[in-house]
């Protein structure tokens, strides 16, 4: 049982490692040959002496296609051309549904979101005795929404892998638990499928200070 541990306790911590290796230098070896490739397309073959400088070459183009599709994407023929090939992916079956899942994991992890929230959270949902991490759309939204009394928060409750796919739900604020982990730890616990815990150990931000009945204070 100890060998098994060891094994395990080894294994644990030379996966990520191996991982990021093997991408790295397929990423490295996958450059040359299409560098390689292009070159013969145009009946050009490369020297010996730029053979091992073709991986590197390789990675720089990759680089600066990337900037050039971003700077295209911020003016107009540059939108027109992304959005005519988004539609055009979008409306392939099969394919569509790749390139969805893709498209909003990206936006969700690299993309500047437009609605931000205060802050990761926790309630009891989908029933008392289950938890889920939400984030804190917008707090004590009873003064706004007449109907309801005070003491309400607005919540984004979350799907896996794409959190933008969730709902929002208006729930008391005395049954919400705000967490001290950042909205960028929260949503990789999200697209991770709960797999990618935060580093730092979450705890309620804030105590409840009220007597018995009162509600805790979640501040924007």
């Amino acid at each position: 049982m100890r060998l098994q541990r060891h094994f395990i306790a080894g294994l644990l911590a030379l996966l990520p490692l191996s991982v990021t290796v093997y991408v790295l230098a397929w990423v490295y070896n996958s450059s040359a040959s299409i560098i390689t490739a292009l070159m013969h397309v145009v009946g050009l073959t490369p020297p010996s002496w730029l053979l091992p400088l073709l991986p590197v070459i390789g990675i720089l183009a990759m680089l600066a296609l990337i900037v050039l599709v971003g700077t295209l994407a911020g003016n107009y023929v540059g939108k027109v051309l992304l959005a005519g090939i988004d539609r055009s992916f979008k409306s392939i079956p099969l394919i569509r549904e790749v390139y969805n899942a893709v498209q909003q994991i990206a936006h969700t992890l690299l993309g500047q979101p437009e609605v931000h929230f205060q802050r990761a959270a926790l309630i009891e949902y989908p029933r008392k005795g289950l938890y889920t991490l939400c984030f804190i759309a917008s707090a004590e939204v009873g003064r706004r929404l007449s109907p309801l009394p005070e003491g309400y928060t607005v919540v984004l409750v979350p799907t896996s892998p794409v959190p933008a796919s969730g709902m929002a739900i208006i729930v008391p604020t005395a049954e919400v638990i705000p967490l001290e982990i950042s909205i960028e730890d929260a949503l990789k616990y999200v697209v991770s499928g709960g797999f990618i815990l935060p580093e730092a150990k979450a705890r309620k931000l804030l105590e409840p200070t009220q007597p018995s009945g009162g509600l805790p204070r979640v501040e924007g």
